[in-house]
């Protein structure tokens, strides 16, 4: 054990010990013994007083559950265990506990009521999945990712978190759903504006504005808790640290994002992408290319002079203009995204990178087979 903990002391990505005790021969119903009871509890109050910046835990198997706990301290002889569960990707893979944690859960709606049309179309089995509970991490409420917040509350999605520091301005207008005038004049938080609206789409699910950027701590501890991300900012530097964050507490995230090139005045390339990245899929936006780095290092420079060098940014790149077709391109990337998420829960479709209008010159969707096959497979960050 004093190997273990040592090697714990020196790793940075690591601030949990966790036991592992089997019950091979019991093919249900895990439990801690009572000898199991009173290690345990010496052992994490010898934790907290050795070394009380690494967390106990400790889990259970049989042959086909497991009951798992998380140990506290309270105060310098007594600590107290609470109830655990393994979160997976995806529902399908999910192992089940003999402790029913996910009880409370359960939506404060009648669904068949709200989603009867989904209900008919997905069956009421993957409906439940989906209203049961699942929080969701909407980042960027922009053009896409508003549209894709309004399209999580009407697929049934209980609990929502908005993330964005913006206020909102009047060439927000022609794009973004759930906002008006006065909204725009008043400059308010897009955030706050936006959640507003959705609760008046659902008034029973639990929607949360956080108008912080992704580099807050507050927002790791919101993006480390959730079960899937969708990702909708504007550059890289916000982009590159949810990658981080999400590899780091292994959340499952897709991004969707859209480029309009504007050429001696005429629109040169109008296009999209939405891409899924499960960790352990080895496919990342590093091994991709889709980050670059260079811009990452402009965008977060702590030399202001040098940000402040940098062209404004927007959806059009070429040309300071605002074209009314960006809400069309936002729509199609917005609904593609959110099927891709729909997707993990039904599994009726093979994932893949999905391209919008890429290289072509009429309106077509198809997958990017180039990239995956292209990408880097020695990749730093998902190559584990």
């Amino acid at each position: 054990m004093r190997e273990v903990l040592n090697e714990v002391d020196k790793r940075i990505d690591v601030d949990t010990v966790i036991d592992v005790h089997t019950h091979p021969f019991s093919k249900s119903g895990a439990w801690f013994s009572g000898v199991d009871d009173s290690d345990e509890e010496k052992f994490s109050q010898y934790l907290h007083e050795k070394a009380p910046e690494i967390h106990y835990a400790s889990i259970v198997f049989s042959q086909n559950n497991y009951q798992a706990r998380y140990w506290e301290a309270k105060g310098k002889n007594k600590s107290v265990h609470h109830a655990a569960f393994i979160r997976t990707q995806k529902i399908s893979e999910a192992i089940p506990s003999s402790d029913d944690v996910d009880s409370d859960k359960s939506p404060n709606y009648d669904i068949n009521e709200m989603f009867n049309r989904s209900v008919l179309a997905l069956g009421l089995d993957k409906m439940r999945a989906i209203t049961s509970g699942q929080e969701i991490s909407v980042i960027g409420v922009g053009g896409i990712g508003s549209i894709i917040a309004e399209h999580l509350v009407h697929m049934g999605f209980s609990k929502i978190n908005l993330i964005d520091p913006d206020t909102l301005e009047l060439t927000n207008l022609n794009r973004i759903e759930g906002v008006t005038y006065e909204d725009a004049e008043a400059k308010r938080l897009k955030v706050e504006v936006i959640a507003k609206h959705l609760k008046e789409i659902n008034p029973h699910a639990e929607i949360n504005a956080y108008s912080n950027n992704v580099f807050d701590p507050e927002v790791e501890e919101v993006i480390a808790r959730s079960d899937w991300l969708m990702v909708a900012t504007d550059n890289h530097a916000s982009r590159f640290k949810i990658q981080e964050l999400a590899f780091k507490y292994y959340v499952p995230f897709i991004t969707a994002g859209v480029n309009i090139t504007v050429q001696n005045g005429v629109i040169s390339d109008m296009s999209g992408e939405v891409i899924l990245i499960r960790i352990g899929d080895k496919v990342c936006l590093t091994c991709l290319r889709r980050l670059k780095y260079n811009e990452i290092a402009k965008e977060i420079h702590p030399d202001k002079r040098v940000r402040e060098g940098l062209v404004a940014k927007g959806y059009v790149t070429g040309k300071n203009v605002k074209e009314p077709a960006v809400k069309t391109l936002n729509s199609h990337l917005a609904t593609m995204a959110v099927d891709v998420l729909i997707n993990q829960y039904t599994e009726r479709d093979r994932d893949a990178i999905i391209l919008v209008y890429e290289d072509n010159g009429f309106p077509v969707i198809y997958e990017d087979k180039i990239s995956v096959e292209n990408r880097d497979l020695h990749c730093s960050i998902c190559d584990i």
